[in-house]
């Protein structure tokens, strides 16, 4: 396909992204579109179809023979995660081309996309093993009891690492005990309720923390700063605050933020907690997300397998 045709392609498929923005798509799915699509000019450039018009199914069927064989960057197949987004970008700008117009029929039909695997949640801490990282920061300093609020915080509620970082100052009710997630994954808001152990570490530091940190400096509204009063990012929360004080408590896990996200369902789910509401509080779409948690604790299987199988009632040593 000759360069013109493959940047009108590239024009188009900008005018979709702007489009799903006014649909309310977040600029993380828009920007991963855009990514999964590059595979797609990549295999079009030197391949014979003159438009956008002569793809068919059997451009599609090679397409992703194509993916399947690609290397990546770092000398590997590609996922089965990245073929699908790849596969998933070419097939919502297609439906979208329809929409509108600019192709008859779509040839993205055909695709079945990979079966993608639910790995198990990973980093899961014992009720033990997250009271240590709890008491671990030193919350006589203003970063310490910061970290401690942070910590109350998602272990309490199960959110996001995007989602804490983004929380604004009148977004967490402390009297209510209520955190309003505003544009959580797929853009979607949510109120999620906060514990009352969470909601006094952070008012602890709003009231006698947050304005050391900030200093001198103009307010930027997040309720958790960064040593500089800025925004935190990401590395931050994960590196710099979980991971180190999860090393400081001698836990050999490696803990993340989306560990304490884990934790916190897996927990819940053990005390007993409906999947419903587990699903609610993580801003799960689907239960299907949820359900794999079922699938992290097996304590109460084990006990329930000594308790009634017939094998486990049998109290005698074992003979050659």
């Amino acid at each position: 396909m000759i360069d013109q045709e493959i940047d009108r392609i590239r024009v188009l498929a900008a005018q979709f992204n702007q489009d799903r923005g006014m649909e309310g798509f977040s600029d993380k799915t828009k920007e991963q579109t855009l990514w999964g699509l590059n595979y797609f000019y990549e295999f079009l450039s030197p391949r014979d179809e003159a438009s956008l018009q002569a793809i068919t199914a059997d451009t599609l069927h090679k397409y992703q023979m194509h993916l399947f064989n690609v290397v990546g960057r770092r000398g590997k197949p590609l996922s089965l995660t990245s073929q699908l987004h790849a596969l998933v970008s070419v097939r919502v700008l297609f439906r979208w081309l329809v929409r509108r117009g600019y192709v008859l029929a779509d040839p993205t039909t055909a695709i079945g996309l990979p079966k993608q695997k639910q790995p198990l949640p990973k980093s899961v801490m014992t009720r033990r093993e997250m009271g240590r990282v709890l008491n671990a920061p030193d919350v006589d300093t203003p970063l310490g009891l910061r970290n401690r609020a942070i910590l109350e915080l998602m272990y309490s509620t199960g959110l996001r690492n995007m989602e804490v970082r983004n929380l604004k100052l009148y977004d967490v009710n402390t009297r209510e005990g209520e955190v309003h997630v505003r544009y959580g994954k797929g853009g979607v808001d949510r109120v999620v309720p906060l514990g009352e152990i969470a909601a006094k570490y952070v008012d602890l530091y709003v009231k006698e923390a947050r304005s050391r940190i900030l200093g001198w400096r103009e307010d930027p509204g997040y309720l958790f700063l960064g040593r500089c009063g800025g925004k935190l990012d990401s590395g931050t929360v994960n590196h710099h605050i979980i991971q180190r004080i999860a090393g400081r408590a001698g836990l050999k896990k490696h803990v993340t933020a989306h560990g304490f996200r884990h934790t916190c369902a897996t927990h819940l789910l053990k005390g007993h907690a409906s999947l419903r509401h587990i699903q609610r509080l993580l801003g799960h779409k689907s239960l299907d997300s949820t359900q794999v948690y079922l699938r992290v604790e097996v304590g109460d299987l084990k006990r329930e397998l000594k308790r009634c199988h017939p094998r486990e009632q049998v109290h005698v040593g074992v003979t050659p």
